[in-house]
């Protein structure tokens, strides 16, 4: 039979490499089999690698290692420091099956594909227009600020006595206006604050910096109750925007205190309304609390709503951005609470945002994400439960 019109074998875009620690052999050697099963072999393909021979390794466009991680912390500091990204599997990793690997590395694949695609474009930049280098140095510029203000944010998950606080920070460029911040209260509870400025970028960080400071001199001077914590807000963003030569800029902030109680009191400055959840998504409330945007009138007064967190309830408080989650018929805002109340009902704080950061990767990653992504969850938990619900996001 001739050959002449048989097709081409396609080239597999990625490569992913295998090393595994001799312990730890059959187990990536049947993840391998079934991660190659599922892939087309224009995607990607595995290449197995013995770790003894760790500069073999960066042949590949991300790494995988099986073995402990007191063994092999370092030799994956060193692929990282080739520019690799490394997922080490051992008996204390969360991802715990294939599926679960796929989920990841295809995410970080994608990522991939957008740093290559900006290689390219730089190069022609750089090629093109000699004077476009210095534009490397405002990168790493931009990537020092945005590491600068990714550690300003709270470490989660965070214990507050019997309730636990997840949360997700993403920005839509290298800085982000988003504020999110979880602090303890004097009377044994804690206050949460979600801020959005206005915009993107630099300008939306400034003014996110500023809501920062104020949000701790507020606290000071106004206690616990959140009315009061927004108007102090509200006037430092007031006084600030009317100094001379500085734009006007405004911002959304949510701010919630929860007691030791569970008694929720929250106020609100033109922010999407917060969620309460039980175990039923059918039964999910939205605390009506409303007030106007930070900086634009002086004068204006929030007031508080109060409510009660049930054991076993999850209290959401979230920004602008998530509409890709649900294109229903109602409005956008009803849209995204229907959405997020399902996803809640179904699993603790950290699988809520597991399943965003899954759809973040997924649908916004192939559509792009346009504005910045914040999200508080709060769940109260009965003592059994709280080593299931501080348990680290995927």
């Amino acid at each position: 039979m001739s050959t002449d019109f048989l097709p081409t074998p396609a080239h597999p875009t990625w490569t992913v490499v295998f090393a595994a620690d001799e312990s730890f052999g059959a187990q990536a050697q049947s993840w391998g089999r079934q991660l190659q099963a599922r892939w087309a072999a224009s995607f990607a393909q595995i290449e197995w690698c013995s770790l003894r021979n760790p500069d073999d390794l960066i042949r590949g466009d991300t790494v995988v290692l099986f073995g402990p991680q007191d063994q092999l912390a370092l030799t994956a500091e060193q692929m990282r420091e080739q520019g690799r990204s490394v997922t080490l599997i051992d008996t204390h990793t969360n991802l715990r099956s294939p599926e679960q690997l796929q989920i990841r590395l295809e995410a970080l694949l994608e990522q991939e594909d957008e740093i290559r695609q900006l290689r390219k474009d730089e190069a022609y930049a750089c090629a093109q227009f000699p004077a476009l280098q210095d534009a490397d140095e405002l990168r790493r510029e931009l990537e020092a600020a945005a590491n600068f203000q990714e550690d300003l944010l709270p470490t989660f998950p965070m214990k507050f006595g019997d309730l636990v606080v997840h949360g997700l920070w993403r920005p839509s460029r290298y800085l982000a206006g988003d504020l999110l911040r979880a602090e303890p209260a004097p009377d044994g509870g804690l206050i949460m604050l979600l801020c959005d400025v206005m915009g993107h970028g630099i300008p939306a960080a400034i003014g996110s910096a500023l809501l920062t400071q104020s949000f701790d001199h507020a606290r000071e001077s106004s206690g616990t109750d959140p009315g009061m914590i927004l108007e102090r807000m509200n006037h430092d963003v007031h006084r600030a925007q009317h100094r001379q030569g500085t734009r006007a800029w405004f911002a959304s902030a949510i701010c919630a205190h929860i007691a030791p109680s569970g008694t929720i009191t929250v106020a609100s400055a033109g922010h999407p309304q917060s969620l309460l959840l039980n175990q039923d998504p059918e039964a999910v409330l939205t605390i009506a609390a409303s007030g106007t945007l930070l900086g634009v009138d002086n004068a204006s007064k929030y007031q508080s709503r109060t409510n009660q967190l049930p054991e076993g309830g999850k209290l959401i408080l979230h920004s602008d951005g998530f509409e890709s989650l649900n294109r229903g018929r109602n409005s956008a805002q009803t849209n995204v609470q229907t959405a997020l109340a399902q996803i809640g009902a179904n699993t603790d704080a950290a699988g809520l945002i597991d399943q965003l950061e899954l759809h973040r990767a997924t649908i916004l990653g192939r559509t792009g994400q346009t504005d910045d992504l914040s999200l508080l969850c709060l769940e109260r938990c009965q003592e059994h439960d709280q080593s299931k619900a501080l348990r680290l996001v995927s």
